[in-house]
Formats: C-alpha cells, sequence, structure tokens
C-alpha cells in the first residue's frame, strides 16, 4: 500500500477577495504531522505541497495524485483556502487567479 499526500494552501487571490493569512503555515504543519513516523507514517517523498497554485498548477497536481493510485492505496488531497460558488452552486477551490468581477461574481479561474 502507498500513502501519497498532495497539500495545498491558497493565500493570495485576484481582485475583490481577501489574502488568508494562515494558509501556508496550515499545510506546513500537516506536512510535518504526515512525515512523522509515530503520527503520519508518509515518506517525505510521498507529500507534495503546493503553495498559492494557479488553476493549471492545482488541476495538474491533483490529476497526478490520483493518476497512479490503486484501490488499497491512501491517497490524501488537502486544501486550505477559499472555496468558491458559481451562479449554479458549483463549489470550487479558489486558486491565486481567482477573483471576483466588477459587478461583485465570483470568477473561479
Amino acid at each position: 500500500m502507498k500513502k501519497i499526500a498532495l497539500i495545498i494552501g491558497v493565500s493570495e487571490y485576484g481582485v475583490g477577495l481577501n489574502p488568508l493569512k494562515g494558509t501556508l503555515k496550515d499545510i506546513e504543519a500537516l506536512q510535518t504531522v504526515l512525515v512523522n513516523p509515530e503520527i503520519g507514517g508518509f515518506q517525505s517523498e510521498d507529500v507534495t505541497l503546493l503553495a498559492n497554485p494557479n488553476r493549471q498548477q492545482m488541476e495538474s497536481a491533483i490529476f497526478a495524485l490520483f493518476r497512479h493510485l490503486t484501490a488499497s492505496d491512501l491517497g490524501l488531497l488537502y486544501f486550505s483556502g477559499h472555496g468558491i460558488k458559481d451562479d449554479r452552486g458549483t463549489l470550487f477551490f479558489g486558486t491565486s487567479d481567482s477573483y471576483k468581477t466588477t459587478q461583485g461574481e465570483l470568477h473561479p479561474a
């Protein structure tokens, strides 16, 4: 069984979205816990930290996480940042290029 983790933190956003101060500390703290052999037991090379990614970087990293997992593997995806709903109520992870339009509409980017 493989144990693989992708830890994403977004603290910086486009126009109209407030920055989040604690997200990068969140992901660093989780990484520390996961690679601790007495707690998480993940190998350090199997824990990927992604700070302030744009949409393409986040999509690629999530795809890479799940691409080679089998039913017996443990894949962990952790996200610290803004969640953004579109007009239909679909929830997205906010990325560093997410923003609010001049009309106040959220654009997940």
